[in-house]
């Protein structure tokens, strides 16, 4: 900041000049002298603006100073307060940007985090090391593997292997399940007992989406089957519509909730209701698209179906998402899909 300093005092110097006597002086060697003076004064405020402007401004250099030099020698004071004062908003601007981080928005991917992309090749592995003609201990070393799968994906498997000709791997795939089985009975449990107690109406919201969602846990994971999956449906359905009921305001993941139970259910009109409902609550298009083109797939709507899947394309969708969608909008020349369990859903 010392080079101010020097520029107000060639400031104060050139004004002195001329407010001098020497400037109603005729002679000729006192012009030059009073010449000389102001231009070796705009040249010191020159110096020190150039100086003190930051960087980007400084190039090229011998452009810019005599610019400088320029616009305070044709302006006598006048042009050298300009130069300064400009320099020293110039500075300050600078200095706030510096100290005060501005934040900018950025725009990424909708993720589904519900999503989980399960690898093809890692399952069709897994399956190949649990056939009856591997040894025993592939199989069962494979079979360890399975807890660190999704339950979408390991429960299928575990409850093929219940009929296993092999002792140890049928009670392993049954404890696995077991396990598992009773993991959310025990929360379901917990939220029963504590809707036995008095409640606020948020608390009591609260407590029936939750014995909703682990309900529907159930029957997500593969863990209920044929009658006993549908009076697991109906009680998902029941805690459901009594949390609904309760008016408080509406939240996207419950509606979504119901649409996908009524959609388990057959009730394809009413699911898609419901989702439709979600989405305008504010559910993300990337988890309620595949289940709006089942719908439509249900219903024949073929060109609706396409229609989703291309709004899918668009989407960070996970790679068996993908492989379906690329199916229908041309993307993908693949007419026969041989491992129809890797589409499990549409």
């Amino acid at each position: 900041m010392n080079a101010f300093y020097w520029a107000w005092g060639a400031v104060l110097a050139d004004l002195g000049i001329f407010f001098s006597p020497w400037m109603f002086s005729s002679s000729i060697t006192i012009f030059v002298g009073v010449l000389t003076a102001h231009a070796m004064a705009c040249a010191v405020v020159a110096f020190c603006c150039y100086v003190l402007m930051p960087a980007r401004f400084q190039q090229p250099r011998v452009v810019v100073w005599f610019l400088l030099f320029d616009f305070a020698f044709i302006a006598p004071v006048i042009g050298a307060l300009g130069l300064l004062f400009m320099t020293r908003a110039t500075l300050r601007q600078t200095a706030d940007r510096s100290s005060i981080a501005v934040p900018v928005s950025v725009s990424l991917p909708v993720y589904d985090v519900q999503g989980k992309d399960n690898s093809r090749s890692g399952q069709g592995a897994i399956r190949s090391r649990l056939g009856a003609n591997v040894p025993s201990e592939v199989r069962m070393q494979s079979l360890l593997t399975l807890q660190a799968v999704p339950n979408r994906v390991s429960n299928p498997i575990l409850e093929e292997l219940l009929g296993d000709s092999t002792d140890d791997v049928r009670l392993v795939a049954f404890g696995m399940l077991d396990a598992e089985e009773k993991k959310l009975s025990v929360h379901i449990q917990h939220e029963r007992e504590i809707l036995t107690h008095a409640l606020t109406p948020e608390q009591h919201y609260a407590c029936l989406r939750h014995l909703a969602e682990l309900h529907w846990e159930l029957i997500y994971a593969s863990l209920a089957q044929g009658e006993l999956r549908n009076h697991i449906l109906g009680q998902a359905r029941q805690y459901l519509v009594a949390a609904l009921d309760l008016g408080l305001p509406p939240q996207s993941g419950p509606m979504f909730l119901k649409g996908r139970i009524l959609l388990a259910q057959g009730e394809v009109d009413a699911a898609d209701a419901a989702i439709k409902a979600a989405l305008a609550l504010g559910q993300p298009q990337i988890s309620a698209l595949p289940y709006l083109a089942e719908i439509a797939f249900k219903r024949h709507e073929f060109a609706q179906v396409k229609l989703y899947m291309q709004q899918l394309v668009e989407l960070n969708v996970s790679s068996k998402t993908r492989a379906i969608a690329d199916f229908w909008t041309g993307r993908d020349q693949v007419s026969n899909f041989s491992d129809r369990r890797y589409l499990p859903h549409i």
